[in-house]
């Protein structure tokens, strides 16, 4: 919710007072978010907030399956063409997703019966990326880094309890190269947050 808090006219000055919940929009989720006792928003460094960055592709299998992730084939597939994901990196799924933003419905891919259809990292390429690659983030163009149809939350646990964070919402990761930029993600250190805002921008 927004609220104008003082105006020109009446105050002197002009301010906005918000209330918020941290994992709207842009926002990173830090490992607090799913694992106790996890840092928080505060306790992450300069240096991780800003990383080398890729954007592996699958919007061509997510346009024909909303239900479609990240797999370790298609990491193997992208470091064929693109080389090599270096360490420390923010590996982000570019699904499309971002053209539904729009339309909250088509955006959550919700069905009749409530559960929600949008594209993820599976959890298999999230350790096999920890493990392989000690990656420093997972980012998506959706409303979450697991898929919208799990229940469980498996990429989220598995990248907040090896001590990472995620981003969500991104957008236009469509115009990144896939391999050579970087990120820098301004994070709003919400105090004690499990996460928070960002505007997360690139340069190559």
């Amino acid at each position: 919710m927004r609220r104008t808090a003082g105006t020109i006219e009446n105050d002197g000055y002009y301010e906005q007072e918000w209330r918020i919940n941290e994992h709207a929009g842009t926002h990173v989720d830090a490992p607090a978010h799913f694992t106790a006792g996890g840092r928080t928003a505060p306790e992450l460094q300069p240096s991780e907030l800003v990383t080398p960055a890729v954007v592996i592709g699958i919007a061509v299998r997510a346009a024909r399956n909303s239900d479609a992730v990240v797999t370790v084939d298609d990491i193997r597939a992208f470091e064929r063409q693109y080389g090599r994901i270096p360490d420390d990196a923010a590996v982000l799924m570019y699904s499309g997703w971002g053209a539904k933003v729009s339309d909250p419905d088509a955006y959550r891919g919700t069905d009749a019966a409530g559960t929600l259809h949008f594209p993820g990292f599976g959890q298999d390429a999230c350790e096999w990326l920890l493990r392989h690659r000690r990656i420093r983030s997972l980012g998506v163009d959706t409303l979450s880094i697991d898929p919208g149809n799990s229940a469980t939350f498996d990429t989220h646990l598995i990248l907040t309890g090896a001590d990472r964070y995620g981003l969500e919402n991104l957008a236009n990761l469509d115009r990144i190269p896939r391999n050579g930029a970087t990120i820098f993600v301004g994070l709003i250190p919400y105090e004690r947050g499990s996460g928070g805002q960002a505007r997360v921008l690139a340069t190559w």
